[in-house]
């Protein structure tokens, strides 16, 4: 109390410290939480924004989508320090040498059940470059729900994949992985200084099947019915990983979907002619948003009847909605917030 005071003087507010002085005495006497006194007669979406620092309009979605429950526990998870995830590069190590090197380094590092080659760093006082392996190319850091994403696309050795939206690279690389780095990989950005980034990283994993392509896959016509498989992890809101990017919660959402979801659907209308016949593409975000998801899905196959929804296989570990898209929902999965959905296109 006295330090505050204090500061107010060194400040030239010295007028204030009574002021000061008094409401912090005030606060110190007070039986209740001074903070729920001050919002107790405002409506519930300003309650819960006042005390988990959200816009009202993002804490009105997620109640009529979630209930009052799973809205506060959303809020607590975006509200905690995001984890860190490695993924494995399995083409210069294995998961037990891993371990066994970060152990030796004082970490403790530890798989996540059920995801190939998914790991997570519980604790991290370094810069990457500084951890055991990095340099040489032993892992990368990727987000555990944002690997799945290349699971479900599933590429294979020797196949043609595109990944239409690829800087910085996660995807990229981790289907180059995926594939034995036997293949064709065709990463595709606008962006040229995002591109050098995912150059760097193919290089440091140590990957020769990503060749780099600098267009705009919204509008591009270079690689027509070349893809066995396409990425398009378009560019969204992020309202699913508002935890790594808190700043991004206080911007207008209905701004950035006006601007969002229209170029969604141009960048889906057009990628979808690099996938072959009988081609599968899969389509992310790491949104919540039901414009940027499901409604962009939907109208989507409305508009093309030769394309059709095809679930995930029966034992991927995320289960899809009877509709056969995946939403991720962290404070149900513990991970961040992500939409992935395998599209087939017909003959």
């Amino acid at each position: 109390m006295d330090t505050s005071v204090e500061l107010v003087k060194e400040m030239g507010l010295g007028g204030f410290a009574k002021l000061v002085n008094g409401v912090l005495r005030r606060y110190t006497r007070s039986t209740c939480d001074p903070l729920e006194a001050l919002i107790a007669p405002l409506p519930l979406v300003s309650q819960l924004g006042c005390r988990y620092s959200f816009p009202d309009e993002l804490i009105a979605s997620w109640l009529e989508r979630l209930g009052q429950e799973e809205c506060i526990a959303l809020c607590q998870w975006f509200n905690q320090p995001p984890r860190l995830d490695l993924r494995l590069n399995p083409l210069r190590t294995t998961t037990n040498q891993l371990i066994a090197d970060f152990e030796a380094a004082g970490y403790s590092l530890k798989p996540i059940p059920d995801l190939p080659q998914g790991l997570v760093l519980p604790h991290c006082g370094q810069a990457m470059p500084a951890l055991p392996g990095y340099v040489e190319g032993h892992w990368s850091v990727q987000d555990r729900a944002a690997q799945w994403v290349s699971h479900l696309l599933d590429p294979q050795p020797g196949e043609v994949v595109i990944d239409a939206c690829a800087a910085p690279g996660g995807k990229t690389t981790h289907i180059a992985e995926l594939m034995a780095d036997q293949g064709r990989v065709i990463a595709c950005d606008r962006t040229p200084s995002r591109l050098r980034k995912l150059a760097q990283n193919r290089d440091r994993l140590g990957l020769k099947s990503i060749e780099i392509h600098t267009l705009d896959s919204a509008t591009a016509g270079d690689f027509a019915a070349m893809g066995d498989r396409v990425l398009l992890d378009v560019p969204c809101s992020g309202t699913g990983t508002l935890h790594r990017h808190a700043d991004s919660r206080w911007q207008p959402l209905r701004t950035r979907l006006a601007e969002l979801v229209p170029l969604q659907a141009q960048l889906l209308a057009n990628v979808c002619h690099w996938v072959k016949p009988q081609g599968l593409l899969v389509y992310a975000t790491c949104s919540l948003e039901p414009a940027e998801n499901e409604a962009q899905i939907q109208h989507f196959l409305a508009h093309h009847p030769q394309w059709y929804i095809e679930p995930p296989p029966a034992d991927f570990p995320l289960k899809a909605a009877p509709a056969g898209w995946i939403t991720v929902w962290p404070q149900r999965d513990d991970m961040d917030g992500f939409f992935m959905v395998r599209l087939r296109r017909g003959s």
